[in-house]
């Protein structure tokens, strides 16, 4: 382990969203944190996401390992794999859909540094509505989207129920042994764009935006530094 940045690894489960993908590898090409790496799961046949991986591999020094996944392969059991190929000693969830501010992963090992706990996660985070091109702060919540946690305690906590497609059992494990470190004091660390792309997701984004405060006063920054045109080459 490098004691004074160990590496920390970053997992991206994709399907077929390229524009998306290549602003959050380009997202994590920028974070400030200086030991890191990048694991892309992607389903066999998913041609776009492999040529977007493969050009940011060629005019990028950041490490990025693809894996391609049986195209039918269970969510859980994908998670498995991907964190089994992670040789840091962290690791951060990366969704490919949203996000993620330059300082995410420094903030977040910092706080976790030399202490007691052995994750951390957001609990406030900023929520952008696609269609309704607004944003929100959201609600007081475990933002599971954003764990970072030692890669040591996560085994323990393995994805084992292959039909469970959330990381809350995860997220009840780490609070039980009192060592996930809730981080409330900065949002911007993470903008979740809400695309509303079928029925569930759309219910289940509109009923976090009910539970948040619409803020106007950042909404043009942040259409700014979502905008898919801003991460193409």
């Amino acid at each position: 382990m490098n004691y004074k940045h160990p590496l920390i690894s970053c997992i991206c489960i994709t399907d077929n969203r390229p524009l998306v993908l290549q602003r959050s590898i380009i997202c994590f090409a920028r974070q400030d944190y200086p030991n890191t790496e990048l694991i892309i799961s992607y389903p066999e046949g998913d041609l776009l996401s492999k040529t977007i991986i493969e050009q940011m591999i060629s005019v990028s020094t950041i490490k990025i390992i693809s894996i391609v996944r049986p195209r039918y392969e269970s969510l859980c059991l994908t998670k498995n794999s991907v964190i089994e190929h992670c040789s840091g000693d962290y690791i951060c969830f990366w969704n490919e859909e949203h996000w993620h501010h330059i300082n995410r992963l420094s903030d977040q090992y910092i706080v976790i540094k030399d202490g007691p706990f052995k994750a951390s996660i957001l609990m406030h985070i900023l929520l952008y509505d696609f269609n309704s091109q607004k944003t929100y702060y959201s609600a007081y919540w475990n933002w599971q989207e954003t764990l970072f946690c030692e890669k040591k305690i996560l085994l323990e906590a393995t994805y084992m129920d292959i039909e469970r497609d959330d990381d809350g059992p995860i997220i009840h494990f780490l609070s039980s042994k009192n060592v996930l470190y809730h981080i409330t004091e900065t949002p911007h660390l993470y903008i979740y764009i809400g695309y509303a792309a079928n029925g569930l997701e759309q219910k289940r984004f509109h009923s976090y935006c009910q539970e948040a405060d619409m803020i106007d006063d950042i909404n043009q920054t942040v259409q700014e530094v979502i905008h898919l045109e801003n991460y193409l080459n």
